[in-house]
């Protein structure tokens, strides 16, 4: 394991030892730890509203193909990309 050290301002300090008080964490580590893996594995807001327009999109086209309203049959339109 490789040690990690960086500064943080007096106020992100309070906020850190304020969230490891209602959180239970420990020790400093321990919390910032979790950070990064939180960090890996969740979605920012952005690519949470992009995949539910994604998603949206893909309903409304499915819809449309399914009663004939595109013309071409939609996965022959998207294999030309």
């Amino acid at each position: 394991m490789s040690t990690v050290f960086f500064k943080i301002n007096e106020k992100q300090s309070q906020e850190v030892e304020q969230m490891m008080e209602s959180e239970g964490y420990s020790n400093k580590a321990e919390f910032f730890r979790f950070l990064i893996k939180f960090y890996k594995y969740h979605k920012s807001p952005e690519e949470i509203r992009f995949e539910k327009a994604a998603n949206d999109l893909a309903a409304v086209l499915s819809k449309l193909d399914k009663k004939g309203k595109l013309g071409k049959p939609l996965d022959e339109r998207l294999s030309d990309l």
